[in-house]
C-alpha cells in the first residue's frame, strides 16, 4: 500500500497535495498540528501533517471472497468477545446530533488525535463498530475533495452523504442487468417466505406487474405450502419445477422460493450452489431476521457467502430497535441492503431500504436510547 505524509500551512492545502500524489481514491488515516518550533511560534501558525493512502488494486473474484469471510469473521469475533460490562450511564444526550457532539465537549470539526471525526465517534457511540468507524472517518474525510464542513451539523451531514454514496456503489456493484430470477436465501425461521409473499403482493396488486413464482425443492422438500396458497388467492402460478424450455415474456418477474438452510449444513449448502448454477441469471438475496444479535447475522452472511448474493432483506424489523445493526451488516458484507420487512401480516410491513432513511433511523433511535 503506497502512504505518504504530507505537511502543509493548511488542512485544505495539506489534501489537495494528497488528491495530487495519490489520486482522488486516496484515503486519510491521520490527521494532527505541528507546532512551530523555537522562536517561530511568535510569528507562525502550526502547520499540519497528513498522512494517506491510495487504495489497493482490484483482486479476483476469490481472493476477495477470501477477504471478505476474513473480515466478516473478525468482526464476528470482535461482537461475540465484547465486554459484557456496561459502562457507568452519562447524562442523558440532546436530541440533536451536533448538540450531542457540544455535550460531549467536542470541539469544531479537526480529527481528534486518533484521527476520528467527531461525528463518526458520536456514530460509534450509538453502536458503530471500532473498525467500522476508521473507516467511515476516513472515507469522508476524502468524500468528494472533502471540503471542510464549517460546523458540527455539517460534519455530520458529510458523513451521512458519504455512507448514502456507498450504499449506492454497492447497489450498482451487485445489480444484474436486464430482468434477472429473484432468488431468495437464508436460514428457516428468517420469515423468507412471507416476506416473498409481502413483495409478489405489492407487485401484482399496486404495481400491475406480471409475475411468475416457483416453489422449489433444495436437498430437502420445500414445505412452504402457504407460498401456493397465496398464489391461488392473487390468481398467479406457482410452479414446483423449473422448465429450461419454457418460454416466459420477458416484462415478467420471476421469483423462486427454497427451503431454508441451517447454518454450518455444508452439504445443503454445496447443493444449493450448484442448484443456483441451473438457473438463469439470477439475483440472490440473503434474507436475515433482524431481531437476531449482530455476530450470530455475520456468521449466517459468512456461510452464504459463497453465494453470489446481490443484497440483503431484513425481516423482524418490528421486533428490533437497534438499527446500527444495519450498517455493521452493509460494511461488514459490503452487500447493500434492499429491502425490509417487519410483522407476519400480508401485504404488510414491506418496503425498499432507502440509505438515508437507515442512517436517520440509526441516529435517531440510537439517542432515544441514550435517553432512556
Amino acid at each position: 500500500m503506497n502512504v505518504v505524509k504530507i505537511t502543509a500551512d493548511s488542512p485544505q492545502e495539506a489534501l489537495e497535495q494528497v488528491q495530487e500524489q495519490l489520486g482522488p481514491d486516496a484515503v486519510v488515516t491521520n490527521v494532527r498540528k505541528l507546532p512551530a518550533s523555537g522562536m517561530k511560534k511568535l510569528w507562525s501558525s502550526p502547520q499540519v501533517e497528513v498522512t494517506a493512502s491510495a487504495p489497493e488494486k482490484k483482486e479476483d473474484h476469490g481472493d476477495l471472497i477470501h477477504q471478505l469471510n476474513a473480515k466478516i469473521e473478525q468482526l464476528e469475533t470482535q461482537v461475540l468477545n465484547a465486554p459484557t460490562h456496561v459502562p457507568e450511564a452519562k447524562p442523558a444526550l440532546p436530541r440533536k446530533a451536533a448538540e450531542m457532539l457540544e455535550a460531549e465537549g467536542v470541539g469544531r470539526s479537526s480529527p481528534e488525535a486518533e484521527g476520528i471525526m467527531p461525528a463518526v465517534k458520536i456514530l460509534e457511540k450509538l453502536g458503530l463498530l471500532p473498525s467500522h468507524a476508521r473507516w467511515l472517518s476516513g472515507q469522508a474525510s476524502s468524500f468528494l475533495g472533502y471540503t471542510k464542513p464549517r460546523n458540527l451539523q455539517e460534519e455530520f451531514g458529510l458523513v451521512r452523504e458519504t455512507l448514502c454514496d456507498y450504499w449506492h456503489q454497492l447497489v450498482r456493484r451487485h445489480t444484474k442487468p436486464g430482468n434477472p430470477v429473484r432468488l431468495m436465501v437464508g436460514t428457516p425461521g428468517t420469515g423468507k417466505t412471507t416476506a416473498l409473499c409481502k413483495w409478489m403482493t405489492q407487485e401484482v396488486l399496486l404495481r400491475q406487474t406480471p409475475l411468475r413464482a416457483w416453489r422449489l425443492d433444495g436437498q430437502g422438500p420445500n414445505t412452504a405450502e402457504f407460498l401456493s396458497v397465496h398464489g391461488e388467492v392473487l390468481r398467479l402460478p406457482v410452479d414446483r419445477f423449473w422448465d429450461d424450455t419454457e418460454e416466459i415474456p420477458e416484462d415478467t418477474l420471476r421469483f423462486v422460493d427454497i427451503p431454508g438452510i441451517s447454518a454450518g449444513d455444508k452439504e445443503a449448502r454445496r447443493a444449493l450452489v450448484e442448484q443456483v448454477k441451473e438457473l438463469p441469471l439470477t439475483e440472490s438475496y440473503l434474507v436475515l431476521n433482524a431481531s437476531y444479535d449482530l455476530g450470530l447475522l455475520l456468521a449466517h452472511a459468512r456461510f452464504f457467502s459463497v453465494l453470489p448474493l446481490s443484497g440483503l432483506i431484513l425481516t423482524h424489523l418490528d421486533e428490533e430497535t437497534r438499527w446500527s445493526k444495519c450498517w455493521n451488516l452493509v460494511l461488514a458484507t459490503q452487500l447493500p441492503i434492499l429491502y425490509l420487512s417487519g410483522g407476519q401480516d400480508i401485504p404488510g410491513n414491506f418496503q425498499p431500504a432507502l440509505p438515508e432513511v437507515l442512517f436517520d433511523n440509526f441516529v435517531k433511535k440510537g439517542q432515544d436510547q441514550a435517553t432512556d
